[in-house]
């Protein structure tokens, strides 16, 4: 049975199938890092049979379980080698054609539809609360989120200066695409009282040297594994795309885990919180508190 509740918070209304199992699951096929750090925090890490690769957090714990392939690119047979008795899937999970087939298949599928949002960490972890049996656990967990999320936003808020902010993603050896409106990272930039600086783009765009220089962001923002797989700081701030800028000349790159920045689960209000006091150097934060989701 398939029941719907509709959740309001941060000002959006956000729409959630939510699944409703006999028994509770022994064999999770854990599909999105952020499905994978709830069922974890929930409690029920030891009942995880499986994740995706883009699943790494907590570290020690999820490292040695075996791998189903990428968030976007599953494929029915190595999901069902697994023999899941719950397959929880983030709104990213794919291809739709997999998904369909196995729960046409009459695989116990659990998919989380919501937007890239910080508000949508609040039905995402009930909605796991609800599909593994633990739904008071899960309304601690949310009270402890909304408090963190409540926490940055005032300090935010008091904010005046908004620097311009470019996120980059690497595409190819040396290619650059830069986030635009309705992107995960643009979310993010906002929530941390930034500008983005490829606001009014749909997506994704290219990155030429003419559209950074035009764009003329105060900080670049970028995932670590990114900047890590570029060579460093050093070697992002010599890139033929980013080399003119003001930015990059004076090292002001920001980078964070993208599985912590990007992934909009129970850890959001921390990398907020991180992201803004980057972005405001000078600015007086929340030192939020440890929270038993945000140690590995």
């Amino acid at each position: 049975m398939i029941n719907r509740r509709s959740f309001l918070a941060g000002g959006a209304a956000l729409i959630v199938a939510r699944p409703a199992f006999a028994a509770a699951p022994q064999r999770i096929v854990a599909i999105g890092g952020a499905m994978t750090e709830i069922v974890f925090a929930l409690g029920e890490g030891a009942r995880v049979v499986a994740v995706d690769i883009t699943s790494l957090y907590p570290w020690r714990a999820v490292a040695p379980l075996p791998k189903v392939g990428y968030l976007r690119q599953l494929s029915v047979e190595g999901i069902l080698s697994t023999r899941p008795d719950l397959i929880l899937a983030d709104v990213d999970a794919g291809p739709k054609d997999v998904l369909d087939q196995l729960q046409n298949m009459g695989a116990p599928v659990a998919h989380f539809s919501g937007d890239h949002t910080a508000a949508s960490v609040v039905p995402k972890i009930r909605f796991v609360g609800d599909a593994i049996g633990h739904q008071a656990e899960a309304e601690t967990m949310i009270e402890g989120y909304v408090a963190d999320l409540k926490a940055v936003e005032t300090a935010v808020a008091g904010i005046a200066k908004r620097p311009e902010v470019l996120f980059l993603i690497a595409v190819g050896p040396s290619g650059l695409r830069g986030a635009g409106d309705g992107t995960a990272a643009g979310e993010m930039i906002a929530r941390a009282g930034g500008e983005n600086s490829f606001a009014g783009v749909d997506g994704y765009k290219p990155v030429s040297p003419e559209a950074s220089l035009a764009a003329d962001p105060e900080y670049l923002l970028m995932m670590k594994q990114t900047v890590d797989e570029i060579g460093g700081i050093n070697a992002v701030a010599m890139l033929p795309a980013l080399a003119k800028l003001a930015a990059a000349k004076e090292k002001r790159i920001v980078a964070l885990d993208g599985n912590y920045m990007l992934n909009f689960g129970p850890r959001t209000a921390h990398a907020i919180r991180d992201l803004a006091a980057a972005l405001h150097p000078n600015a007086t934060l929340p030192a939020l508190p440890d929270r038993p989701w945000t140690s590995s």
